[in-house]
């Protein structure tokens, strides 16, 4: 136990601030950053997947309420409408447990967070179309590279973990959404219509089926991030 404790300090006190901050007076304002970081990679899971079928990505849009939308162009057939609709929470997952798994490689925290810094300004620069995500995303994206490149040792690494721990829980803390209960908004507009819903046209299974399958999803790759960054040396 104080071994794994000495090995798994960072992702530990990482998700434990996470955990609290979530549930305490004023923690979301901190959180905030990172819920916005997390809606972005829910958005470019979507964009990333159209691309991957020869389509392309309209737009993105990130709200204040750190809601998002993403508009795509592709192949008009059942599989691709469900493939990309899909992409946002199971993308999610993805990006989450790769995070997890590479957390105890050299300098991942430094080069890790750099890069995502990096990407997200390539993304505000190519795909960004509203003002408040554009601001946001640049800054955000500004931050992370200069954390990158600024912060050493522990502290990247610690920001890292906070990063993958985020990514990670961001299915589990959406679990309304997933599973279609409760009022959802994207950009303070009432809606009606899910990514698990669009995904139930297209392939006549129920909505819930495909949220509890995400959900199911996300609590495996997250298992295996955990586990494969805990085996590394």
């Amino acid at each position: 136990m104080k071994s794994l404790l000495e090995k798994e300090r960072r992702l530990l006190i990482a998700i434990v601030v996470l955990l609290i901050l979530a549930n305490v007076p004023y923690g979301r304002l901190v959180l905030y950053p990172f819920s916005l970081f997390s809606t972005w990679v829910h958005e470019m899971s979507h964009g990333i997947a159209a691309l991957l079928l020869g389509g392309e990505i309209e737009w993105i849009k990130v709200y204040p309420d750190t809601s998002g939308l993403a508009r795509t162009r592709r192949p008009d057939n059942a599989f691709a409408t469900a493939f990309v609709a899909s992409a946002g929470y199971v993308g999610t997952a993805i990006v989450g447990a790769l995070m997890l798994a590479a957390r105890r490689i050299e300098k991942v925290g430094q080069m890790g967070t750099a890069a995502f810094g990096g990407l997200m300004l390539l993304s505000v620069l190519l795909w960004v179309r509203n003002p408040f995500g554009f601001a946001a995303l640049l800054v955000i994206g500004g931050l992370l590279v200069a954390a990158g490149l600024k912060l050493k040792g522990e502290t990247a690494a610690g920001l890292y973990a906070f990063l993958a721990a985020a990514c990670s829980l961001n299915a589990f803390t959406n679990i309304k959404d997933l599973l279609g209960r409760g009022t959802m908004q994207v950009g303070g507009q009432v809606v009606t219509h899910s990514d698990a819903n669009t995904v139930a046209e297209a392939l006549l299974l129920p909505a819930w089926f495909w949220a509890g399958s995400w959900l199911v999803l996300a609590v495996v790759l997250t298992g295996v991030g955990l586990r494969v960054g805990h085996t590394k040396t």
